[in-house]
């Protein structure tokens, strides 16, 4: 089926160990990695790829497993070429590949105030409204005006906040749908205020997370109940490791990669605090974390 691929004018590498290139350093190789030029080669490619030719689309597995035996078909992935980032009076335009990190800083060079106090997330703009990205008191879905999207026909939409009724860490986006441009509003501001809240949030971030390690960040969503690293520590959870896999000293809601783990074990870990959490304190933890692939 690979070599029905069609023509495009992004890049496709074959065989690409997609593993070693996440967030986590864990997981297998992909059967094809597509990198599109813009947002007409990728409406190309989906409606031309082989039938059947199964499809995933990736940001910068900021949140994202990918398991030992890898992703069959074609993994989209938007950063190499479709990151345009363009500042306006009142809105930003940015392409979804583009990261949420470089959005912030441009909106401050520029005393705009947008998603500034989503510094130090990393994923892309695409990843992030896909998982409503938030810290506590603010989501992106805050600043999120609208997209245009593509389905995997290639048929392109235009799709408003308020259609999406985007949840506490779910855009909300329907399947079978690739965001490729964004609007976000940005208002003007101080930009000494919007330096201090970015040096602040990252203090905070330093000191209360695992920001040196190889992690995907918060693996579990906040119940209403209690926070999930209160659960995980009650649980006695909070110095388990399986293989490589190992929960962090630093905030036990994070899972860190000693250096030698292996997806499975991550997954293990996850089960098994799952199972710990439910015993002890009768609440079933929901996953932040997305896990992708094959076993």
């Amino acid at each position: 089926m690979l070599h029905n691929l069609p023509e495009v004018r992004g890049d496709y590498l074959i065989d690409y160990p997609i593993g070693e290139s996440s967030f986590l350093k864990v997981g297998g190789k992909c059967d094809v990695l597509f990198y599109p030029k813009d947002k007409e080669d990728l409406a190309g490619f989906l409606r031309n790829r082989p039938s059947g030719l199964q499809v995933t689309v990736i940001g910068n597995t900021s949140n994202t497993i990918i398991l030992d035996g890898g992703i069959r078909g074609c993994v989209i992935n938007l950063s190499k070429y479709m990151n345009r980032i363009e500042i306006l009076v009142e809105e930003a335009v940015v392409d979804a590949g583009a990261q949420l990190s470089q959005f912030i800083n441009k909106s401050v060079e520029r005393s705009l105030s947008s998603c500034e106090k989503l510094c130090g997330i990393p994923g892309t703009i695409g990843g992030a409204i896909a998982m409503n990205a938030g810290v506590p008191g603010f989501e992106i879905a805050n600043a999120f005006i609208a997209a245009l999207f593509l389905d995997y026909d290639g048929n392109e939409s235009f799709i408003t906040n308020s259609m999406l009724n985007m949840q506490y860490r779910n855009g909300n986006i329907p399947a079978g749908l690739i965001a490729t441009t964004t609007m976000f509003r940005a208002n003007r501001a101080s930009k000494k205020a919007l330096e201090a809240t970015i040096m602040n949030a990252t203090a905070k971030r330093v000191d209360t997370q695992p920001t040196r390690c190889a992690t995907c960040g918060s693996t579990f969503k906040n119940p209403p109940e209690k926070k999930a690293w209160a659960l995980i520590k009650e649980a006695g959870c909070d110095t388990l490791s399986v293989g490589g896999a190992a929960v962090s000293s630093k905030h036990c809601n994070f899972l860190i990669n000693t250096g030698c783990a292996k997806a499975s074990d991550f997954v293990e870990l996850i089960t098994i605090i799952k199972k710990r959490v439910l015993e002890e304190t009768g609440v079933l933890l929901e996953e932040e974390i997305k896990v992708i692939g094959e076993r």
